[in-house]
Parts: structure tokens; sequence; C-alpha cells
């Protein structure tokens, strides 16, 4: 049996002059059903018929949707994910009824679901809240069409409308309708967000146009059972201008006054003045009047609230509600009224003194009835006056709940009408900065500017700068949280003296991480904390904060380019009790030292515990740039299958989710990733993407991606092109005091393209600059990489000794990728020395690394060399498993281990319908039938 809830067609006049409205909304079910979801928002002025449009709608769709669920949107205010919950209440979350949908990914979307089980959890990541959601609709989905309705969309809290929005654009797969109504006007809000779903291709905006004049006369010979006299009909029309809703009124109160003769005409003008509920009102007494304005306050409360708001009993309370009840006013089943119009009229019939003495006494009933600081918070926000000591406990607590749900903007909305009560608490500004750091970093900042300007004790600004540093990355205004750390630093040394207490020495190496964090970000700050902190002894790395700055010092060293032994060790005590909080700087600081440092296997655990992390809490953003990160880990060690995995699931993810113009890691993992595969030109192509504003500022980013651009350049044989980009590179790298060698190895491309350009004495002067930075450094990788720029620039014996020891050199490394490179150099030097035996052992050596590496463009090389000198291309050189992109195999992998595709697509964050043509393409070009061929095939490939 179908799913059903809410909204029905309604008792009373029947709906006429809709037919193609209806025979619209059932095609658009029927194309939704074999699985292109879809929305339509149906719009127009009060009163218009959207409700009665959308119920009878919903009747129609009996036999076609597996699953309808409702919501009425009410206008008085509603708390973050009201209208979600309200949506899939009858699922009933919280029990064991909806036990196996709320499994996978799906399990996210309780703390929108259930606010209580997101109380003391801290904040929860919003896309984690709408990934499980959507996976909650699409394990509806699988049963068959789910309609979602939402009448009076324009009221819906926007954490919801994002939500929508959220859903239609992973729809395209999915057997969804939503259907929605506006009501639009002058004076009717219209959220940002409505304006994007109603703009996307999926949806389609139908605005409803008042009755025709047969639809009117249909109207009235359906209620009269007589075809009415034109004259009368005419009047009708004009007074009601064909709204519905004043039509339906219309014909009641003519249907208690006679027959609706020509001789009825006169008898219009009167109703026409009382169609709306005003002059009912009128008539009604003062305590019933009380319990009207009540009903309108706290719309579907219960008998009892209402009466306590209108300061009566229950008993006589019950019998006002029979009067409004009687005079068509209320709903049959609730006490709400039956038209938000009628509603309307109530309220604006109370003096505005009154109506917010109405609402902080609503507000106060529901607190003392110890409802969830939400529901009292959504009365409180109503009201212009400055809130009381016991409203801004309910708003702080209202915020604490939405922030627990992912729903930051409404977090923050409780927290700003909070400070109105006082513009300097303390801890309402670092709150409310806290929230808005995920909505608009650089407006979160303004507020801990105005903290750190009220609290002067520097053990206090402590936290606040460290918030400040965190929140500065998103602002990318990493230089002003530099300088307030400094400033908080120098004052925390200089109350705690010479002989601080612990506390104040573990609160010295939080502002210290905290300098790192934000001094590291941008280039220009690396030699600024380099000087800082030139004298800070790293410390055992005991307490976790002592992990926190040890882990950042080694970030330091290997900027610097420390010893890479040193630097390992350090990162290597980050590391070595699992207290420091996945995600953390201080981990990804290890990370880096250490797979620089060719210490591959504990930086890929790591990584892999952060993104695996991310990955449970559905947190995308987090996850795509881990995977950035990890695809330039597998590079440095040669696995570029898994490295093109990760990088085009990256790009993927941040396209997908509209964060590339904020971003470059994706793009220049992608791009180094497409020039190993042999294709620079979609490689350019990619980088081309880049956007981000500031980039050449970024520390880390901007050296990678002009790394890739140059290769990408040098692959299609601009060789002066690339040159000019790895000078810049180079320049950048030495005005920011970076030495580490293998950061940004410009100088190891370069010595190879300025050989092939016959400027040695350039190549020369550049490997002279830097080899005193690569042998500080000191791993076996960069001395070989430093061996194969002093070989290829040699002539005659002494290159080939050159690349000889190069090549024995990185054999002793993980660098596979620069040890095939090496080889295939040497076997170059002997082939042309005459050597075709010794040539094509090296040759072969360096397609079997190729090979192994899946480095096309290398192998593209070495193959043809290896002909020259007279040898044959061994057979597995090649595989079909080499034409998969990174996704497809990604995705097959998944599918291999017994993953389903919902699985797939939950880990990966992806639609299902896109996990079924990678899996479709994966087939293909393996030459097998499906999944269970799948694992064979991957591993004989």
């Amino acid at each position: 049996m179908a799913l059903r809830s809410g909204l029905r067609a309604l008792p009373g006049t029947e709906l006429a002059g809709r037919e193609w409205e209806v025979r619209l909304l059932a095609d658009r079910a029927r194309a939704a059903a074999v699985g292109a979801g879809q929305a339509v928002l149906l719009r127009g002025p009060a009163g218009i018929g959207k409700t009665k449009l959308l119920a009878a709608a919903l009747d129609e769709l009996d036999g076609i949707a597996a699953t309808v669920l409702t919501v009425a949107c009410p206008d008085s205010g509603v708390a973050a994910y009201e209208a979600v919950r309200a949506l899939f209440e009858p699922l009933q979350p919280a029990g064991a009824a909806a036990a196996d949908l709320l499994t996978g990914s799906a399990r996210l979307a309780l703390p929108a679901l259930v606010p209580a089980l997101g109380e003391g959890q801290g904040s929860a990541d919003t896309y984690s809240v709408m990934h499980g959601l959507h996976w909650l609709t699409a394990g509806l989905a699988a049963r068959g069409l789910v309609v979602l309705a939402l009448d009076d969309v324009q009221w819906c809290d926007e954490t919801s409308l994002r939500w929508l929005g959220f859903l239609l654009r992973r729809a395209e797969d999915l057997p969804l309708l939503v259907l929605m109504t506006q009501r639009t006007g002058p004076d009717e809000p219209v959220p940002e967000v409505l304006g994007e779903i109603g703009a996307a291709l999926s949806c389609l905006t139908v605005d409803l146009a008042p009755l025709s004049p047969d639809a009117v006369a249909d109207v009235l010979e359906s209620a009269f059972g007589a075809a009415p006299d034109p004259v009368f009909a005419a009047r009708v029309l004009d007074l009601t201008g064909g709204n519905p809703f004043l039509l339906d009124r219309v014909v009641s109160r003519v249907r208690d006054e006679g027959t609706p003769g020509a001789e009825r005409v006169a008898l219009l003008e009167r109703i026409g003045r009382e169609v709306v509920a005003r002059p009912l009102l009128d008539r009604l007494p003062e305590g019933a009047f009380a319990v009207a304005r009540a009903i309108a306050v706290l719309s579907g409360e219960d008998l009892e609230t209402i009466a306590a708001l209108a300061g009566t009993q229950p008993g006589p309370a019950s019998g006002a509600v029979r009067a409004l009840r009687a005079g068509e006013l209320l709903a049959p089943d609730r006490l709400d009224y039956a038209h938000d119009l009628i509603r309307t009229a109530v309220l604006d019939s109370v003096p505005p003194a009154e109506l917010a003495r109405l609402r902080e006494r609503a507000a106060v009933l529901l607190n003392d009835r110890g409802r969830p600081a939400e529901e009292v918070a959504v009365h409180l926000l109503l009201l212009d006056s400055v809130p009381q000591p016991w409203m801004v406990n309910v708003l702080r607590d209202a915020a604490v709940s939405a922030e627990g749900r992912g729903a930051p903007s409404a977090a923050a909305r409780y927290l700003t009408r909070a400070l109105r009560a006082d513009e300097d608490d303390v801890a309402v500004l670092v709150h409310l900065s806290r929230v808005q750091g995920q909505l608009d970093p650089a407006s979160s900042l303004r507020h801990l500017e105005r903290v750190l300007g009220l609290v002067t004790d520097p053990r206090r600004r402590v936290p606040v700068v460290m918030q400040y540093t965190m929140i500065s990355l998103a602002a990318q205004n990493s230089q002003r949280a530099y300088a307030l750390g400094e400033e908080a630093l120098d004052a925390l040394v200089a109350a705690g003296g010479p002989d601080p207490s612990p506390a104040d020495r573990a609160l010295r190496m939080l502002l210290e991480s905290a300098l790192l964090l934000s001094g590291l970000d941008e280039k220009s700050g690396v030699p600024r904390v380099s000087a800082r902190l030139r004298d800070v002894t790293p410390p055992a790395g005991d307490t976790a904060e002592e992990r926190q700055l040890l882990g950042m010092l080694s970030s330091l060293g290997t900027l610097q380019g420390r010893p890479a032994a040193e630097v390992a060790d350090q990162a290597s005590r980050v590391l070595l009790i699992g207290d420091v909080a996945p995600g953390g700087w201080a981990v990804l600081g290890a990370v880096l030292s250490l797979y620089l440092g060719d210490h591959g296997e504990p930086a890929l655990t790591a990584i892999n515990e952060l993104l695996n992390h991310a990955q449970s809490r559905g947190e995308a953003w987090t996850y795509a740039l881990g995977a950035s990160t990890r695809a330039l880990m597998h590079e440095f060690t040669g696995n570029l299958a898994e490295g093109l995995s990760d990088a085009q699931y990256s790009f993927d993810v941040v396209t997908q989710e509209r964060w590339a113009p904020g971003v470059s890691m994706p793009q220049a993992a992608l791009g180094a990733m497409l020039v190993r595969q042999g294709d620079p030109v979609r490689a350019e192509e990619v980088l081309d993407t880049v956007t981000r504003p500031r980039l050449s500022e970024f520390t880390l980013e901007y050296h990678w991606f002009l790394m890739a651009r140059a290769r990408a350049r040098a692959a299609q044989g601009d060789v002066e092109g690339a040159l000019t980009v790895l000078r810049t590179c180079g320049d950048s790298l030495r005005g920011s005091g970076i030495g580490n060698p293998v950061l940004a190895p410009w100088w190891y491309d370069s010595a190879e393209l300025l050989a092939g350009l016959g400027r040695v004495a350039e190549g020369v002067a550049v490997l002279d600059e830097v080899e005193p930075a690569v042998r500080r450094w000191g791993t076996t990788r960069a001395l070989g990489m430093l061996e194969t720029g002093r070989g290829v620039l040699a002539d005659g014996d002494a290159a080939i000794e050159r690349l000889s020891a190069a090549a024995d050199v990185l054999a002793g490394s993980p660098a596979k990728l620069e040890l095939a490179k090496a080889e295939y150099l040497l076997g170059r030097r002997l082939l042309r020395r005459g050597d075709t035996e010794g040539a094509r052992e090296r040759l072969r050596r360096s397609i079997d690394l190729s090979v192994l590496s899946r480095d096309r463009q290398q192998l593209g090389l070495a193959l043809p060399a290896l002909t020259e000198a007279g040898g044959r291309m061994r057979s597995g050189t090649d595989s079909p498993a080499d034409a998969l992109s990174g996704s497809e195999r990604r995705v097959a992998e998944r599918a291999a281990t017994g993953a389903t595709n919902r699985e797939i697509a939950e880990s990966l964050f992806l639609t299902q319908r896109t996990v079924e043509v990678h899996l479709t393409s994966v087939y293909r070009k393996l030459g097998i039938k499906g999944r269970a061929d799948l694992a064979e095939a991957l591993r004989t490939w």
C-alpha cells in the first residue's frame, strides 16, 4: 500500500477550470516515475486555488506514486528543518518503522529529523545532513515514485528549502516529483534559494490565472443544480475576480440566501463585503474573538494552550471553536484557519502592541510547558522589543540546537536577535562567529574582531584567536590572523613571566600553532613565521598541545628544507598517539613532512584515517580536498592508477557541488595525473578551469599548479612555455624562503628541457643553485634526481656514469617514476654510444616500471626507443584496464568487492545514475558482461 500523508481534496465547491493543470501534474508524475526527477512550482496570489489544485492533483497520483509526503508551511515562522521534519513525520524516524531506511549514509539525516539526537553532539556538517536526507529519499524512491508536496513554500524555512535544491540537483536518476505552491504578491517573501530552485532546468513553473467566465459559470451550476443567470454569473465574476477562494465563500453565502437568479444581484453587493473574515469576526463575542486571536498566533496547538493564551478555560474556548467552525473560518480537523487569508485578517484586526504582547505570552506559555527552544524562539523572532534575559537564554539554546542539526543560518538568526539585548555579549558574539563561519567567513571575523576589542585578559583571548585563525583560512584573511596571533602571544608571554605555569605553556603552544597555521597559508608568511619561531624548541610530543605544535613545526621545517630525517621524526611523534582530531592541521602538517620525506606508508595511513572519518560523517568537502592531497601522494610513490582515481574523484565532486571557483588543488592534481596518462591537452583544459582568487599568494597550491601547468606544456612540445612557468615557480619559491627541493621540483624538469635545447650552461647553473638544498634535505629521491639532472646535462661517458649512478641511487627509494625516467635516459645514451644490448636492458627496466606505475607518458617514450635499439615490446605493456578513467576505476574497484550501486554512490558522494554509467563503461572497456566478471578482470589486467 502506498504511503500517503497530509493534503487531501477538501470538501466544498468542486475544482473547476484547472483540468489542464491537473493533467500537467499527472504527466510530470508519470515522467518522474521512470527515473527522471523533476519539480513543479505552482504560483499565484492568495486564494487563487493553489492548495486545492495541489490536493486534487495528489488524489490523482494515488495510482502512480508509492510515497506521497506533504507539508503546509506556516507563516508564523518555523525552526530549521521544520518542513523536512513535517514531510518525513509519517516515517516515524525515531522508531523501528524507519530502521531499514535510516541505514548507510541516510543515518546522517537524523539530526534534522530527530533534533534531540543532536543535542550535546556539537556542530553537524550542513552537507552531511543534506547528504543523509538525500539518501533517505533515495531509499524511499527505491520502492517507487516519491512525491514531496510543499504548500505555501514561500514560508518554508530556509534550511529545508536549501535541501530541496540540493536534492533536485541529484534527482536526475530518481523517481521523484517535488510539487510546490508559492503565494505571489507585492508583500510576499521570495526566498533567494526558492528563486534558484524555480530557475533550475528540472523545475517547471506554472503561474495560475483567475478562473475564466466559463469556469465560474460551471462552479455556480454545480453548486445550485441549474445554469446561473448570465447577469448573476457576470456579477459574481466581477466581484471575485475569478478568485476560487472568494468564489467559494460567495457560493456558500448565496446558498443560505436563495437561488442565484438575476433578482439576487443586489444580494451580491452585501455578500461581497462579507466574504472575508472581518465582518464575521466582528459579530463574535469578546471571549470567542480572544480565542480566534490565540489560534492565529498559535495555529495548530492544542486546545489547552490556545485557551491559556486567550485567557480563558478549555470549556469556553471549545465553545468559541465551535462558533468559528460554524462560520466556516476554521479547518474541520485542527485548530487552524481554513485559509491563511482568514488568519491574516484576524491578525490584521489586532493592534500591533497587543499582537506583540500575545506573541510574547505565547512564547512564555511554550517555554513554561518545556517545548524545544526552537519552537519558542520562532515566536521571539517576531518581536521588535529588546529580548529579556530569559529570551536570550532561549535564543542561545535554540542556536545550539540548530547548529547541532547542521542549520547554521537558523542559528545565526537566533544569535543575531539575542545580541539586541547586549551587543557586547562575548559568548553570543563568539557563537555567532562560529556559525557564520560556515556561511559568511568575512562577516564571522568581524564579530571576533569585536570580541578581541572587548576581552583584555591574554588567556581568554587565546581561544578567540584560535577560532579567528581557523575561519581566516576560508575567508582568505590569514595575514590578519597572523598579526592577531603575534599580539596575543606577546601578551601571553608578558603575563606568564619567565616561569609560566603548565597551563600558560599549553596556551602558548596553541598560539604558536596558530601562528604557524596562518603564517604558512600564504607564501609571503613563510619568512615571517620562520623568523618569529626560529628559537622555538620542538616539544617532545607528550601532550595534545605539544603534538599540535610539533605537527606544524614539522610542516615549517619541511618547507624550509631542513633535513628530511629531522622533520620526519617530528611528524612521526605527532601520529604516534591518535588523540589529534582527524582532519586537524597537525595531522596534515605531519603528512606533508612524511610523504615528502619518503615515509609513504605512515603518511598514507594518516590520510586514509582522515578520509575515512570524513566519509563516515558525510563531509564531502573534507573528503574531496583530502582525496586531491592523496592523489599527489600516490603520484609521489608511483601509484598513478590510484592517483588518477583520487584526482578525478576530487575534481568531479568539487565540480558537481559548485565548489570549484574557490579551490585549485583538485584541478592541479587531476592535471598532473592526466599528463602522466599521456593526455596533456585535457590536462591544460582542466588547469584552465582554475579561477581561485589570489592563487599566486598561496604556499602549496600555487606551486603544485605551476608544476602541473609546466609539465602539460612540455608534453605538448611547448618547451619555452614550460620553461617560463618553471622559472616562475622557482622564483616564487626562492622569494618565499621555501627551500624544499622536492615540494615542486622545477629544477629537475628545467634541467632536462634545457639539455634538450642545448642550453647546458644554463641548466648547470640551475642545478648548482639547488644542490645545497638537495643535499640538506638528503633523501635518496632528491639525490637521485639531482644526479639525473647532472647526467642529462653531461656528454659522453660522463653522462652515462652520472645516469647510471642516478639509477642506482633511485633504486633505493620509492621514486618509481624518477627511476623509470633515469633508466630511459640512460638507455638513450647507451644507444647513442652504440651499446644496443645495454640500451635494451635499461629501456626494458624503464618500461617495466612504467607499466607497474601506469605511467603512459613515460611508456610512450621508452617503447619507441626500445624498438630503435632492436628490442621487441613484451606482452603486458598495455592493458584494457588502463583505458579506465579515474572515476571508473574507483567505482569498479568498489563494485569488485561486492558493494552495491547505492553503497558506492553513498561512499563517493555520487548519484546512483552516475555509478551505473561508470560501470557500463567499465564493462565495455574490459570486454566483460557484468559485475560477476569484474574482480577477475581487474586482477588479470
